[in-house]
């Protein structure tokens, strides 16, 4: 009898249980979720689950719209954004009109709730800052990993009035990693064909491969030599032949200053920019640059590169779009059985004509997230929560090795790569969602990191860093000024690139040309910016 009652009372305790929790709130908002169509993160169950609304985000990224397909083909991209209860709506921007469109929309009132552009120090950043185009950052403290990621101080340095209106997207932990973001690949093996034998170290060596690739065409494909993904990148690679400290992100507020003749002047305006003018020119005419260079587009670039019909490609990226944009997409598929690494080499920074082997210099980030005045603060509150996850550890790991037990596996503390073929083709949209808050790209340079899928081109990798931390050497300058504010200097923007790509194809000789140019910069105020320049630096005791 005893044990007949006490069958009886655990069956009513389970009862009721099974009623309790079927009455619970986190069940039918989960129903109720599902029978809508919308995402339901596990989390949701909970009734303080702060995304249990579902929120659209509008995000104008560059090719944003094949970038968000991929999400529905990635479960990582969205188990992400199912955690939050976001959806991504795409404004699409290209590489060729980013900066046109944004500055339109922003006049229009038309900004996308977050959109990516590289503006930091420009005139039309300091005026969405000043008209309340963009909306400040709330207080990090409730974003700890976001929090973290401002205490680096290039990025801490970027506050306005004790307030942040933009998250940069960090790329390396020191301007000698610059170096990968404007690389030069070229064909080795068609180099081979036409009779070279040693890879390139000055730049006349580099001249006589490209001069003998173009004059054989190893298989009669009317090969061109240099070409670029975009022309932005020109300035990046020319400024190298005794000039560097000039190379530019291409965003235009970014010239760094040197010293010359006493006082402190931008470094595109130097004694030395004539010369690597005059190098680059040369190099137009003698037929080693790609006479179409000023239509480039970045796709049909690295088609061409790929096909045999370009001999050098000029990129940004560095290993990580060698492996992703070239191999991955291209080369295996054109050449199943030949390595890419057999075939193509990245050219080590050029011994100049100061007898320096020089690299691009950059801020340590590039292109910066910003977010419309229209996002109330419950958005911001989603799109912070976003952005401090994928910046978190947690976040990090997922995006970058994938799932625990499936991709990787811990073994003595340390990450084990499981998968062998590519993640970047497993989930499409995962490095999307990466770069979306920070690119942080120096961390693919690891033999343990399998961003770089392919392990050739990893080791590769891996050794041209570790090369260029060895052999190269950063000229000195003072990013102080750099991010120095006069009234002249806040209204001034330096588009070497334009006026590169103006010279190479002049018919007028560079100096008179290039002459020109200086006296337009003159015009908009380049001698009353350097004036007012020297007399703060002078003030805050910059020598």
């Amino acid at each position: 009898m005893l044990r007949k009652k006490m069958m009886t009372l655990a069956l009513c305790i389970t009862l009721l249980a099974s009623v309790l929790t079927a009455c619970g709130g986190g069940n039918n908002d989960k129903g109720q979720a599902a029978s809508n169509g919308e995402a339901s993160p596990d989390s949701s169950n909970s009734t303080d689950n702060p995304y249990k609304d579902p929120m659209t985000i509008s995000l104008g990224f560059w090719d944003a719209d094949a970038e968000i397909a991929n999400i529905e083909k990635d479960p990582i991209a969205k188990q992400v954004l199912e955690k939050f209860n976001i959806t991504l709506k795409p404004v699409n921007m290209t590489w060729d009109d980013y900066t046109q469109k944004i500055q339109m929309w922003a006049a229009s009132g038309q900004l996308p709730d977050i959109f990516a552009i590289d503006a930091v120090g420009t005139q039309y950043q300091r005026k969405w800052v000043e008209q309340g185009v963009v909306k400040a950052l709330p207080d990090l403290s409730k974003y700890p990993n976001l929090a973290k990621y401002f205490e680096s101080p290039d990025i801490k340095g970027l506050g306005v009035d004790g307030k942040y209106y933009t998250v940069p997207r960090r790329m390396f932990p020191s301007v000698d990693w610059s170096a990968l973001d404007r690389m030069v690949f070229y064909r080795w093996d068609l180099a081979q064909k036409a009779g070279i034998t040693k890879e390139p170290e000055t730049w006349e060596e580099f001249e006589a491969m490209l001069d003998a690739i173009v004059k054989s065409d190893p298989e009669g494909k009317h090969i061109t030599g240099l070409t670029t993904t975009t022309t932005k990148m020109l300035g990046g690679f020319f400024w190298l032949y005794g000039n560097p400290v000039a190379t530019s992100d291409g965003s235009g507020s970014d010239f760094k200053w040197i010293k010359e003749d006493g006082k402190f002047i931008p470094a595109v305006f130097s004694k030395n920019a004539l010369p690597a003018l005059k190098n680059m020119k040369n190099m137009y005419e003698k037929g080693l640059i790609d006479p179409d260079i000023a239509l480039v587009k970045p796709a049909e670039s690295y088609d061409n590169f790929v096909a045999g019909k370009a001999a050098a490609l000029l990129s940004g990226g560095g290993f990580i779009n060698l492996n992703s944009d070239m191999y991955e997409k291209r080369w295996k598929t054109a050449y199943p059985d030949k390595d890419i690494m057999e075939s193509v080499k990245a050219l080590k920074p050029l011994i100049g004509p100061d007898g320096e082997r020089s690299h691009a210099i950059f801020k340590t980030y590039w292109s910066e997230s910003y977010f419309s005045n229209k996002v109330d603060d419950k958005k911001m509150d989603r799109i912070m929560a976003l952005y401090d996850y994928v910046l978190s550890p947690e976040g990090k790991d997922l995006l970058t090795y994938g799932i625990e037990g499936v991709d990787y596996k811990i073994e003595n503390g340390q990450k084990v790569v499981i998968e062998k073929g590519s993640l970047n083709e497993k989930y499409p949209a995962s490095r999307f969602l990466k770069n979306l808050a920070a690119y942080e790209t120096s961390d693919s340079y690891n033999m343990d990191n399998p961003t770089i899928a392919n392990e050739g081109i990893r080791k590769e990798a891996v050794d041209y860093i570790d090369w260029i931390q060895n052999n190269t050497k950063v000229p000195e300058y003072d990013i102080r000024l750099t991010y120095m504010s006069t009234p002249t200097k806040d209204k001034f923007t330096v588009l070497d690139h334009d006026d590169l790509l103006k010279i190479m194809l002049s018919k007028e000789p560079v100096e008179s040309y290039w002459n020109s140019i200086v006296n337009d910069y003159k015009a908009k105020g380049l001698d009353k910016m350097i004036e007012e320049v020297n007399a703060k630096a002078k003030e805050q005791g910059i020598e």
